[in-house]
């Protein structure tokens, strides 16, 4: 076999541009991955969990806070920090699991863990759209009843 190294194919200056090219950005955020569905390189731009920078933020929020009520509640208004940081935990990791969601092809992973048969029918509902706006009738699978909306739940 014939093994070349990278410097017999690249000068130095190629080489160093070609490494460049696979170290990460410490300070870059969010994540990437595959989508299994599409094959399509994602990139999103939240972190699954809030970072430390975010907890900072949130004592900073309750220590403002804190100032201007000080008249009211003086130090008892530290304890704001706990309702902050849950209307922040609810805010953040709902845009980050809707940032997961894939417009190509409708497959949501988040979806996919909890409930497999809800994430195909709903794959299948995204697909159903975009046949549906280009004039394109569905193709049905072999052997398969037409897809059936779920009830809707009853007031």
């Amino acid at each position: 076999m014939n093994h070349r190294s990278l410097q017999d194919t690249f000068t130095p200056s190629e080489i160093i541009k070609l490494k460049t090219l696979w170290k990460s950005n410490g300070r870059s955020p969010g994540w990437s991955f595959i989508c299994p569905l599409c094959r399509i390189t994602r990139k999103v731009p939240l972190h699954p969990k809030p970072q430390p920078r975010h907890f900072a933020q949130m004592l900073i929020t309750s220590a403002f806070f804190t100032l201007l009520t000080w008249k009211l509640f003086q130090w008892k208004g530290l304890v704001c920090f706990i309702p902050f940081w849950c209307i922040f935990e609810v805010i953040y990791r709902s845009r980050a699991r809707a940032a997961l969601y894939c417009k190509s092809c409708g497959f949501d992973p988040y979806l996919f863990l909890v409930d497999s048969n809800l994430a195909k029918r709903e794959v299948e509902v995204h697909w159903r759209k975009k046949f549906e706006q280009k004039g394109i009738p569905y193709p049905e699978a072999k052997g398969k009843r037409p897809l059936q909306q779920a009830p809707s739940p009853r007031p």
